[in-house]
């Protein structure tokens, strides 16, 4: 990153051993600072505010480290880019409150304190602050508490009647979303207190209607809910998009930057699943712990959302989430498809706000919903089904063929496996299941051979198939004293 740095230092370094800046000196040192945050200005925000603050530890004379942090501080408080005001905040937190660097007088303290305590909770990446207040029917509203758990884009509009540019963005604003159709909720936030004013300023400028959109007027006139602070609202207007997790993903903006927004989360993106590329790359991931646990696949699935859809980067999500659950649908495996059932549950199916599209139902929600359904049949905690079925029962004592009621195949050590002929990984099973019944006095493990029941018995087979997942042979199941499954898709050559 420091590749700039090389312009920027010939000069600075002469300004450190100054002990006096005058004016030339100021404005050439502010000069040079311009030139290099401007060619960073599109580097990711950890990275300016780390090259920020080590041009203030590098100025060890204190009059240029004042002018240095000075500059900076009101280069991100007055900073177009969207996102940059919170590396103001964390100069004067890191620099100016703690007295490191002085401010030019207690009044400039003093605003800069109330700037960051007026900006600190409302800054891009932040959870949205929780918001409670009447609307315009009466009723009450709450918004990001412990009660509401949102699920969709919404946008915080707050405004006043008597603001004049407020009159122009509500006009602008109610015809961009009159016009155009985005499944997000809209939240019209009156900063004034005279109700005849707002519900006059609500039907002139503010008739939102749009298809899809949940559309909620609110105001707050005796300032109960301290939205002043929460959300920055010094003046108006001020308009915020937060993300479906209420994570704040827009600060600061206008109907347009709305829009562009907006359009880059929801429009429709054609995206492809299962690549051979996607499957190596989750290979790499999940080869580092060897075989997948359940719990890797969950912490793999948390990673990409906290770094796709909480950072408003929803065809990430898409993507990543949806390569996911096909490698591991592709996969056998206990840790791979009770990862999957949870990915399912809370990436792919409980995400309607995400999977908007046509393309999205035809390749993923079309597709998790039958893999749902086969995940759903005899799932842990649950008894196994009142059956008879014939087969081999392996124990101790010997190997014995007949007809066996699953229910009544208990005990700690109790296994079944669903297998089919020719198949080298059932073989390799019926091999393991040989060894662990030598090798465990209790164990009991009932060999079920599929194709011969599906020639044999048909009813009894579809009986079968709709009890167990059986769409990929081996299936076994592990059970426990009460006849209660206890784990599924598992291996009998680790036990």
């Amino acid at each position: 990153m420091r590749k700039f740095l090389s312009i920027f230092f010939l000069f600075f370094a002469l300004a450190l051993q100054a002990q006096e800046l005058d004016s030339l000196r100021r404005r050439s040192l502010g000069d040079k600072l311009g030139e290099y945050f401007g060619a960073i200005m599109r580097e990711p925000l950890q990275v300016q505010q780390a090259e920020a603050d080590f041009m203030i530890e590098a100025a060890s004379d204190s009059v240029v480290r004042q002018f240095v942090a000075q500059w900076l501080y009101r280069h991100y408080q007055q900073s177009p880019l969207m996102g940059a005001e919170s590396i103001a905040i964390h100069i004067f937190d890191e620099w100016f409150l703690p007295g490191k660097v002085k401010m030019d007088s207690d009044m400039d303290l003093l605003n800069a304190r109330i700037y960051a305590d007026f900006n600190r909770l409302s800054l891009v990446g932040n959870k949205a602050p929780a918001l409670a207040m009447e609307a315009l029917d009466g009723s009450f509203v709450e918004l990001y508490t412990d009660s509401d758990r949102g699920g969709r884009c919404r946008i915080l509009y707050f405004y006043d009647t008597g603001c004049a540019k407020c009159r122009i963005e509500s006009i602008l604003l109610r015809n961009m979303l009159n016009t155009e159709s985005f499944p997000a909720d809209f939240y019209a936030i009156y900063a004034g207190d005279n109700r005849k004013e707002w519900e006059v300023y609500v039907k002139d400028k503010l008739a939102v209607d749009p298809q899809g959109m949940k559309v909620t007027h609110m105001w707050d006139p005796m300032l109960d809910s301290d939205f002043q602070r929460k959300y920055g609202v010094i003046q108006t207007p001020r308009l915020f998009l937060i993300g479906p997790d209420g994570t704040i993903l827009g600060r600061g903006l206008d109907a347009k930057a709305l829009s562009a927004m907006l359009h880059g989360i929801f429009d429709e993106v054609e995206l492809n699943y299962g690549t051979k590329e996607s499957e190596e790359l989750f290979d790499r991931i999940f080869s580092l712990d060897g075989i997948p646990s359940k719990e890797d696949v969950a912490s793999v699935a948390d990673h990409i959302t906290s770094n796709t859809i909480q950072k408003g980067d929803t065809v990430m999500f898409r993507q990543l989430s949806g390569d996911l659950m096909y490698y591991l649908a592709s996969r056998t495996g206990e840790g791979c498809k009770e990862g999957l059932s949870e990915l399912l549950d809370s990436h792919i199916l409980s995400r309607d706000d995400v999977w908007v599209t046509q393309d999205d139902s035809i390749k993923v929600i079309g597709y998790a919903e039958i893999l749902a359904d086969m995940l759903s049949r005899t799932v842990p905690g649950t008894v196994v089904p009142d059956m008879k079925v014939p087969g081999v029962l392996m124990s101790r004592k010997g190997s014995k063929e007949g007809s066996f009621n699953l229910r009544k195949l208990r005990g700690k050590n109790g296994y079944v496996i669903f297998y089919t002929e020719g198949c080298p990984v059932c073989d390799a099973e019926k091999s393991a299941a040989a060894e662990v019944v030598a090798q465990n006095p209790k164990a009991k493990v009932l060999m079920v051979d599929v194709d011969a029941i599906v020639e044999d018995n048909p009813v009894l087979a579809d009986r079968l198939f709709m009890a167990f997942d059986l769409s990929s042979l081996p299936f076994i199941i592990g059970l426990d004293k009460k006849g209660r499954v206890q784990h599924r898709y598992m291996t009998l050559q680790r036990l």
